[in-house]
């Protein structure tokens, strides 16, 4: 199997924690809203969301950043799936895709969102660059993310042994703010913040 489908297709506990209320709620009053202050993104915009699970964050993309038209993509099916049969948005547009070949045009997007799914992918290098592609001049890269630090608390630790992630090539956060510099994107702002699970945001402008 390739190696990015392994990863990015969600073990049984973890499509349970996607498809959890818990998650919804916690993506609804906590992760949306704190992207929205931290990005000045103005409305009627064209975005991606990538690793879009259920379609809870896209719907919450399209009302806190009143997003004309949003593509939210997932490379497990069943995802996808679960998606389509819960959206009632026309402007919302759910597909099968592997982040790090999307099909889109160059230059297509005013904003790229990740919401969780780049530290499953194990060459997310890769992954950058085509978000990359796919943005604007001026896009915004909207990123809410873990890194292997996440996995080396005492909650990471108890993670580890139930998710299957690719942590010999898991980013470190650093390394994953400073690889942006490197590829000429401007940090607009960086933060970090801990639950029982550390996360990291970044927007960054093309």
């Amino acid at each position: 199997m390739d190696l990015l489908v392994e990863y990015m297709k969600l073990n049984k506990i973890e499509f349970l924690l996607m498809n959890n209320p818990i998650r919804n709620i916690i993506q609804k009053h906590i992760e949306v809203k704190r992207l929205r202050n931290w990005s000045n993104l103005p409305p009627n915009k064209t975005v991606l969301e990538i690793g879009c699970g259920t379609g809870n964050g896209s719907r919450l993309i399209k009302k806190h950043f009143q997003a004309k038209r949003i593509y939210a993509t997932d490379l497990d099916k069943r995802m996808i799936d679960i998606a389509k049969k819960n959206n009632k948005d026309g402007s919302i547009t759910f597909e099968v895709q592997d982040a790090t070949k999307l099909k889109y045009k160059n230059n297509y997007f005013d904003a790229v969102f990740d919401l969780g799914v780049i530290h499953h992918i194990p060459n997310w290098k890769d992954c950058l660059k085509e978000l990359k592609r796919v943005l604007k001049p001026k896009g915004q890269l909207i990123i809410e993310d873990l890194s292997i630090e996440t996995f080396s608390t005492s909650f990471g630790k108890l993670m580890k042994k139930s998710l299957d992630h690719p942590y010999n090539s898991m980013q470190k956060e650093d390394e994953f703010v400073d690889y942006l510099k490197k590829m000429g994107f401007g940090i607009l702002a960086h933060k970090k913040y801990s639950t029982l699970i550390r996360y990291f945001i970044v927007v960054a402008q093309k």
